[in-house]
């Protein structure tokens, strides 16, 4: 095995059980990317791993390079996030940003940007009361990091494409679109997530119609099927 020389920072982005105790885990990695990492006798409650391969949980990793897998040398947890896990809203839509992200990264290659953001996001999302505009924020953003902004121009009516954004007529694949949802979506991509709650407030429908287009927008360019929340955003 090859050990790696330097500690990576690493986001857990979900779990799988491997035998009787133990599990891999996928991890956002600031440096490696996403990987897959053999954590033995994770499932133990006397595991020293088992802080650092919870879901959303940000660590610290020292890590082996195996045939298929890392493994861990040494670990530190560094933030649990757990309190996203305290409302409902919160656990859904967090957990829908970590799906998006393991589904549209490629193993092995690091997006600094994006793992900044995201670990930003999971912050937020201990404490936030407003779930959507926060999600609707990240994904604008993470599109905008791996080159697939999609156009939000400013017109009184238009209709949004999912398969590049704003354009002038209506067609099979849009939705339309008031000036006001594009100020919204203009503000939130520009703004900084700490100043989201000073952005102007629309409806929480409003919110959850926007929502919903940006996921096929997601889907439909980033060749993503369905996320296992599908069902919860209908």
């Amino acid at each position: 095995m090859v050990t790696t020389n330097n500690y990576t920072l690493g986001i857990v982005l979900n779990e799988m059980g491997f035998g009787e105790s133990s599990k891999i885990i996928r991890v956002f990695t600031k440096e490696y990317g996403k990987i897959s990492i053999m954590v033995k006798g994770a499932m133990s409650p006397k595991s020293r791993n088992l802080s650092v391969s919870q879901v959303f949980g940000l660590n610290e990793y020292l890590l082996k390079k195996g045939q298929s897998f890392f493994y861990i040398s040494d670990s530190k947890i560094l933030e649990s996030n757990f309190k996203i896990r305290e409302n409902y809203d919160n656990l859904v839509y967090a957990s829908l940003l970590l799906e998006i992200i393991d589904k549209s990264s490629i193993s092995g290659e690091a997006n600094k940007k994006a793992f900044d953001l995201l670990r930003k996001t999971l912050n937020f999302f201990n404490f936030t009361k407003d779930p959507i505009c926060l999600a609707l924020a990240f994904e604008l953003k993470y599109l905008s990091f791996i080159g697939y902004r999609p156009k939000l121009d400013i017109k009184e009516k238009s209709y949004f494409s999912i398969r590049e954004g704003i354009i002038d007529f209506q067609d099979p694949y849009s939705f339309s679109l008031t000036r006001r949802d594009l100020l919204f979506l203009n503000a939130i991509l520009y703004g900084k997530l700490e100043e989201l709650e000073n952005i102007e407030d629309i409806e929480k429908s409003r919110k959850k119609y926007l929502h919903n287009i940006i996921i096929k927008y997601i889907k439909y360019n980033l060749d993503i099927s369905s996320f296992k929340s599908d069902k919860l955003f209908n």
